[in-house]
């Protein structure tokens, strides 16, 4: 990967180029982040998939996969995440890269000027986004509510994290809630849209290579005229005052057991690389203390496995159980953080989380939405790590670190959901 370019069109407005030749396509996107919020965060996720829908130059879906088709088979996509106390709403078009065009057109400075469209020159009738549109979407985002809620461990990751987090906005869900998708109306739609573009954070990422300056100044004239009060930051938890339990009970065959951690918060960039480290460590490989010895030695559960929130400074073990096993498998898993903690760690798990998170740093380095959304999820850090440099400096990291990471680790909430008799 070439050039890391970071330019601020206003304040709170920032655009970045990312110069990488690999690829015949380019991607350009824009993430607006608001703190999350309960009565926002549905209408912002819906409010995202309606506005890829049209816009007052292409104002139905035909005329818009038109312009797409004229722009070499060019592509929309929207995405909503949960990015630390943040709502990140992402709206993203990848095309033909420009010196491939058959009569030299600028095709990224022409996407940029159709997301510009989008974002600010939505489809409007009577000052309202379109009936039709809106309830397709509204249709659409319920059934991936639905789809979360019947994943059972989806479902129980986020449950724990709701009740481990229930005083921060972090409980709060990506889409929102089902209710709230149900119930919305116009009027919230409209203020939301609003609200995104005068209060949200805003970070514009171009990869590929073409020239950014086209690019730069078609999103300059949208953003850069436009007063903005942007707010906002991350909680971060670190104490613990007691555990809590939480047992649910559904229809279901395998019980999920999940186990919330709270840890220091990870500052530095070697700091963020052993933190991954000891999750890795912990339960992110087949050599992992928890699938060694808890899945497969113990034969406690059919899998169990750690991952880190970086930005909340949370680490979350899950496993499926039968429900008869759940007491067990969390001794199970208490007992392997308590030897990771004490430094029971051999050279073999080291080398082995070691090559895991090379791997997993270089393999976002696979495709440019890969390559964004790495840099996406550590866009609250001011002097982010790229996917080369996080893998360079996996090698460079001690047992001692690792160990210090595995230190502040204290248990939060365990959440079960178990099956009905």
């Amino acid at each position: 990967m070439g050039d890391f370019i970071r330019k601020e069109i206003c304040e709170g407005v920032t655009f970045t180029n990312i110069v990488d030749d690999r690829f015949k396509i380019g991607h350009i996107s824009v993430t607006l982040m608001v703190p999350l919020e309960r009565r926002t965060a549905s209408a912002n996720a819906l409010l995202s998939c309606v506005l890829t829908r049209s816009c007052r130059a292409y104002p139905d879906l035909t005329s818009l996969n038109r312009r797409l088709n004229d722009l070499y088979g060019a592509a929309l996509y929207a995405v909503v995440r949960r990015i630390g106390d943040f709502q990140a709403v992402t709206i993203s078009a990848f095309g033909l890269e420009d010196r491939y065009a058959l009569n030299g057109e600028s095709v990224s400075s022409e996407l940029a000027e159709l997301l510009c469209g989008i974002l600010f020159e939505p489809k409007l009738t009577n000052g309202q986004f379109d009936a039709e549109d809106v309830e397709q979407e509204r249709r659409q985002l319920l059934e991936d509510i639905d789809a979360e809620y019947s994943d059972k461990r989806t479902y129980a990751n986020n449950r724990c994290i709701e009740n481990m987090c229930r005083d921060e906005l972090f409980a709060i869900g990506r889409y929102g809630t089902r209710e709230d998708v149900v119930s919305l109306t116009q009027e919230q739609l409209l203020s939301a849209w609003k609200n995104l573009l005068e209060r949200a954070k805003v970070e514009i990422y171009m990869l590929g290579n073409a020239d950014p300056d086209k690019a730069f100044e078609r999103f300059s004239s949208f953003f850069g005229s436009r007063p903005r009060k942007v707010a906002g930051s991350t909680k971060i938890v670190t104490n613990v005052k007691e555990v809590r339990h939480i047992v649910e009970t559904d229809e279901i065959t395998q019980s999920k057991l999940v186990m919330g951690y709270r840890c220091a918060y990870p500052a530095s960039k070697r700091q963020v690389i052993a933190a991954q480290l000891m999750s890795t460590i912990l339960g992110g490989t087949p050599t992992s203390k928890l699938f060694a010895n808890v899945r497969e030695k113990q034969s406690l559960c059919y899998y169990c496995a750690s991952r880190m929130n970086m930005e909340k400074a949370l680490l979350i073990i899950d496993s499926g159980v039968e429900t008869e096993n759940i007491q067990k498998t969390e001794e199970a898993v208490t007992e392997q953080v308590e030897l990771l903690k004490n430094g029971r760690i051999t050279e073999e798990e080291i080398i082995a989380a070691k090559l895991a998170a090379k791997n997993a740093y270089i393999s976002s380095l696979d495709s440019l939405a890969s390559i964004q959304a790495f840099y996406i999820q550590n866009i609250s850090r001011s002097d982010p790590l790229s996917p080369e440099e996080a893998a360079e400096l996996v090698e460079s990291i001690t047992k001692e670190e690792i160990i210090e990471a595995a230190q502040s680790l204290q248990l939060d909430t365990v959440f079960s959901l178990v099956g009905n008799e």
